[in-house]
Order: structure tokens, then sequence, then C-alpha cells
């Protein structure tokens, strides 16, 4: 099996980066500096394909810790990742647990050497911290900490280019019920967080599905955190490999997009409301 990288200009600053499975990458390409922000699930060459595709130095950066996120961190000596999800990290990068995650978007990953996969990471791990800034020369991103998904997630705010990197922190169908989830209640503080910096942005980006939304998003996601607590939600009943969880707002079965034309939803267990449970 060969691994391929692919890339796509989305600003004038920033690029999205294709590898294999069903996470993208960002590259933010500044005149002095760059920014990788994630490296997905640690399948192939990455690091070569970046620095002979772009020609300058760069820090690495990943928003959370989970398996199709940073499992390519082992490739550098040193990556940027929040103190609170290092050992979630150091808990996903198994490669029969990162095969097993990628059957459903790659079919023949069973056939790909093991040689391929990248190791651990053995580096330092650096901290992220609210209102960090990467200089980069013309460009400037910010880290904004964004718990929910999971404790210690990040977004990054590109200021030049206007434009939201939200990564997993609010998405179409946001997961909120793994062990390492924040509760719902401070979800909601996040989002809010988020909004009141709304004059700051005028595009959001993610990293998986149709990879961007509108700007309503957001809200719409808050606004479910309020109908969640005040049991006024859907309240659907799925199962998640087993584990049974609940749906916000109903959706289509094929897409598990929401039935009613908006954009925000979000999956959540009961023991994820209002107290943390990690």
């Amino acid at each position: 099996m060969k691994i391929v990288f692919t890339r796509e200009k989305i600003t004038e600053h920033i690029w999205r980066i294709f590898g294999l499975g069903d996470t993208c990458m960002y590259y933010v390409e500044g005149k002095q500096r760059g920014l990788l922000i994630d490296t997905a699930y640690g399948i192939g060459d990455l690091r070569t394909y970046i620095e002979k595709t772009f020609l300058q130095p760069y820090e690495v950066l990943l928003t959370h810790g989970h398996w199709d996120h940073a499992n390519g961190a082992g490739q550098w000596d040193r990556v940027y990742l929040h103190r609170k999800d290092r050992e979630l990290y150091r808990s996903f990068t198994d490669i029969s647990f990162r095969r097993d995650r990628l059957r459903k978007t790659v079919k023949d990953i069973d056939t790909c050497p093991e040689e391929l996969f990248v190791k651990d990471f053995e580096g330092d791990f650096s901290d992220l911290e609210e209102g960090m800034r990467f200089r980069l020369g013309d460009v400037t991103a910010e880290v904004i900490e964004t718990p929910g998904h999971t404790q210690g997630i990040v977004s990054l705010l590109v200021e030049e280019d206007r434009t939201l990197l939200l990564g997993d922190a609010c998405g179409e169908f946001t997961f909120m019920f793994r062990e390492e989830a924040s509760a719902i209640a401070t979800y909601q503080r996040t989002l809010k967080k988020i909004l009141d910096q709304k004059d700051r942005y005028d595009r959001i980006l993610r990293q998986h599905g149709s990879y961007g939304s509108p700007l309503s998003l957001i809200k719409e996601n808050m606004e479910l955190c309020h109908e969640i607590l005040e049991k006024r939600d859907d309240h659907i009943p799925w199962n998640y490999m087993g584990q049974p969880v609940y749906v916000a707002k109903k959706i289509d079965p094929d897409t598990h997009r929401r039935a009613d034309g908006k954009s925000g939803n979000i999956v959540y267990s009961m023991n994820k409301l209002h107290k943390e449970t990690i």
C-alpha cells in the first residue's frame, strides 16, 4: 500500500492536508515560518511531505490527543499538546487499535504493513495555553482552549485570515460521551466563549465530513447544550460501537445530518451533563 498526501489551499495562508483516513490536517503558511496542525492517524511519511512541500521552519501542534489527530507525532522530537490530553494520546497509539478505527473508511487497511505506522512519540511535549500566539511572519495563529470533546482540546484563530480552526471542538455530530469528554455544562461555557469572539472570524473550519460549516454551527450547538440540560432535546437513543448514547436532534440515518436542515448536533451520555466524571 502506498500512502499519498495531498493538499488544497483554503485561504491566503491555510492549506488543508489529506492523508489516509477520514481526518484532514491543516498547515498555516507564513512568510517566515509554518504551523502544522494535527498529524492524523500516523500512517506514512508525513514529515517528508511537509518539508518537501513548504520548505520553511515550522512547528507541530496537536489540537487534542485522539488517535485520528495525534498519532503522527512520533515523527518529530518536539510537539505542542495541551497537558490535559497527553495521557489520552498515550492510550490510543496501538497499531491494532488504529487499524480497527480505519476499517470503515479504508477497506484495505489490513494490507498496510506495520512499518508504515508511525511509532509512539518519544520527544518532548510543549505546553499549550489560552492566548498563546504562533507568529509566523505575516500571519498569527492564536490558541483558544475549548474543552468539551476532550479536556485539553484547543482551537486556533488565524487572525489575518479571519478563520477559526475548530478541529473537533464543535461539529455537526459532536461526540460528548466518551470518558475524556467534559460535562455538557462545561461545553456550553466553551461555546459561549467562542461566540463572544465572533467579531474576529468570518469562517470556521473543521477536520471531518464537509470540513467546513456555517457560522451558525456554534450557536446551534450552544442552544443544544441548553436543551439537553433542560431535557428539552429530542433525546434520540443511538448505539456507538456497543455504547448506548443519545443524539440531541433527529438525524437522517444515512448521513447523520440533522433532519431539520440545521448544522449543529451533539451525541452525549447521561453522565455527561453537569459534573465532570474523570
